[in-house]
């Protein structure tokens, strides 16, 4: 069975919307060891997923759903000194800022019930930035940390699985 589009997109409680394109990576560390019978043995060690988002809504409410570690509410300061005097804040992308958010990145297709992909327990920043004469587009790596125990990437179909408690 095709899983077909359009796909909702939601990050923690936040809609991702205007999304240009999705790119999901996803790799295994892996060794092989060579007997002397012959015999070539390939074992796996860790999982790698991420996915990057190039992002058409690009404005401060979107980066700053998604960007959270990086916003600087009215009021505040930039890295530069300078006070936010908007509503909508800012976005100061300082390198190695410690105050990554985590969330499970879904993206849904429009079944009903909806199949979802889950990036598990993610964090963001920005991959890149590109301003064209028609457009800024913005992309962003959502990074996935899971838990030792916990998968990297995860299929279902939505409203089938329970929280644990």
């Amino acid at each position: 069975m095709l899983i077909k589009g359009p796909f909702n997109l939601t990050w923690g409680a936040n809609t991702i919307l205007d999304v240009e394109e999705i790119n999901v990576e996803h790799s295994i560390a892996s060794d092989e060891f060579e007997t002397v019978q012959g015999n070539t043995y390939e074992i796996d060690g860790a999982y790698k997923a991420s996915v990057t988002l190039t992002l058409l809504a690009s404005d401060l409410p979107a980066l700053g759903a998604i960007l959270p570690q990086h916003l600087v509410a009215n009021g505040g300061k930039l890295s530069t000194g300078e006070t936010v005097t908007n509503a909508d804040g800012a976005i100061d992308i300082v390198p190695g800022d410690c105050g990554a958010t985590h969330n499970d990145l879904d993206i849904k297709s429009c079944a009903s019930p909806a199949n979802v992909f889950r990036l598990v327990n993610a964090r963001t920043k920005i991959d890149s930035v590109e301003i064209d004469g028609k457009v800024q587009k913005v992309s962003v790596k959502f990074v996935g940390e899971p838990a030792a125990d916990e998968a990297t990437i995860q299929f279902f179909t939505d409203g089938t699985i329970a929280v644990v408690s």
